[in-house]
């Protein structure tokens, strides 16, 4: 009797169906699709974050120590406050950082309201005048130079300028607490000298602003201390060349 042979059956993959080729195509395109979007995202952000870092920077520039503003600061005394910057610089951009009754030790005491908010290309500093009756010539020069370092340590690319006291005169008005030429002309050789070791300018209106006696000319000012118009426009004539 013959052994019947049993044949073993070959197991052939099955063919994909059509809607199965349909099925993983659209999977493939929805995944290229997904790639896609998440490399355009990237890019985006890449590109809207480093566009933003640079706009921040020109609009926070104030905290920035390597931009400067096109910002006048003038800083000091009532003697500041009362100079009307916007009409003896209109095609500036001016600040008036004066206050009242001021010394140095509170503009050291505000550098960040008084100064380094403004992030000033320049600043022109007139203090001392309410100190020269009280207090040591010396400190008060040596509060002025540290007033400049400060500046120019948080504000490196900001020219400053420092202006002598002005001269008083006694005849005229009536100038509070015992204010005295000879020990603001001691003052201003001081600041003079310390300029070139720290480095600001030092702008001599002392000797514009006297009359043939030595005093502050009567013509500049309105009570012996503080200055009128016709005192501010020749301020202003000299000052001009530094801004």
């Amino acid at each position: 009797m013959k052994r019947k042979i049993k044949y073993r059956k070959t197991m052939f993959p099955k063919k994909p169906s059509y809607s199965n080729i349909m099925y993983y195509n659209s999977l493939t395109k929805l995944l290229m699709i997904i790639i896609a979007m998440i490399i355009c995202f990237i890019i985006f952000h890449y590109i809207t974050f480093n566009h933003n870092k640079v706009k921040t920077k020109t609009v926070t520039k104030y905290k920035d120590k390597n931009v400067v503003s096109e910002n006048v600061v003038f800083l000091g005394d009532s003697i500041t406050k009362i100079y009307d910057l916007e009409k003896y610089y209109p095609d500036n951009h001016v600040v008036n950082s004066g206050i009242s009754g001021n010394v140095t030790i509170d503009i050291l005491d505000d550098m960040n309201e008084r100064v380094y908010k403004y992030n000033p290309s320049k600043v022109f500093l007139l203090i001392g005048t309410n100190q020269i009756e009280k207090d040591d010539i010396k400190d008060i020069a040596n509060d002025i130079s540290e007033i400049c370092d400060l500046i120019y340590e948080n504000r490196p690319l900001a020219k400053v300028y420092v202006e002598s006291i002005y001269p008083i005169n006694s005849n005229v008005g009536k100038v509070t607490g015992e204010r005295d030429n000879e020990k603001i002309s001691e003052v201003n050789e001081l600041i003079e000298s310390n300029s070139s070791k720290h480095h600001y300018g030092y702008i001599n209106l002392y000797d514009d602003l006297l009359d043939n006696e030595g005093n502050l000319n009567s013509d500049y000012t309105y009570d012996g201390l503080h200055i009128n118009d016709k005192g501010f426009e020749k301020i202003t004539e000299i000052l001009k060349k530094y801004i």
